[in-house]
Parts: C-alpha cells; sequence; structure tokens
C-alpha cells in the first residue's frame, strides 16, 4: 500500500469511527442505563434500539481488515469504501434509508453528530 493510501484509509476509517462513536451515544441519549459502558456496549452489540447502526459498524470493520493487510490494500478497497461512507450520509445512489433517517434525526438532535459528519464528508472530499 503506498504512503498516501495509507494516510488517506487512515483518515477515513478515524472519521468513520467518530461519526459511529457519536451516532451510539445520540441514540443512548440520557438513558440512565447507559451511564454503565458495558451495558452500553453489550446493547450497542445486541440491542435492536441500535441495529440501525451495523451497517456502519460493518463498513469500519471492512476498511479496518483490509487495512491490515497492507499486500492487498489498494487504491480501488479505499475507493469503494469511500463510495459506501458516501452512501451511508446519503451521498450518491443506493443509500439505506433507515440508516440516512436516523442519521439526518441525529445530526439534528446531536451536535457532535453534526460535526463528526462534517469531517467526514471533508475526508470525502479531499479522497475525490
Amino acid at each position: 500500500m503506498s504512503e498516501e493510501w495509507r494516510k488517506k484509509a487512515a483518515e477515513l476509517s478515524t472519521a468513520l469511527r467518530d461519526l459511529h462513536k457519536a451516532l451510539i451515544h445520540a441514540e443512548a441519549g440520557d438513558d440512565p442505563a447507559y451511564s454503565n459502558p458495558y451495558t452500553l456496549l453489550f446493547d450497542v452489540i445486541g440491542n435492536p434500539r441500535f441495529a440501525w447502526l451495523e451497517s456502519l459498524s460493518q463498513l469500519i470493520v471492512v476498511l479496518d481488515e483490509a487495512r491490515a493487510d497492507k499486500e492487498t490494500f489498494s487504491g480501488e478497497i479505499l475507493a469503494d469504501a469511500a463510495k459506501s461512507a458516501r452512501r451511508l450520509i446519503g451521498e450518491g445512489e443506493g443509500h439505506d434509508a433507515q440508516f440516512r433517517l436516523r442519521h439526518l434525526m441525529a445530526v439534528q438532535n446531536a451536535p457532535d453528530v453534526a460535526i463528526a459528519t462534517g469531517r467526514l464528508r471533508a475526508v470525502l472530499v479531499r479522497l475525490n
């Protein structure tokens, strides 16, 4: 993997993880049950309330696993990950309607989600 692709992939991964974290906290809201981080973790994994985040979670896993395999990582893999990220936030065709709706609601209600979305968009612009 070239150094340029490595840097861009790391930026995309960080932006995706930041958005993921902000969305989790927005979904959890002020629910006192989630003051325990283990309860939050187990619910993110298995509670249907957080199931809509699965496509973002999977994208992060796929990108990070590809980044870990330095011999096969390529610009094409990075481009595919960027395309998937764009679809998640409603840019491009074929977006996930449920994710998009929940994401938009979170952007309106949680400043951290809006900031993380803006950072992700900035990274995606640099990937063009």
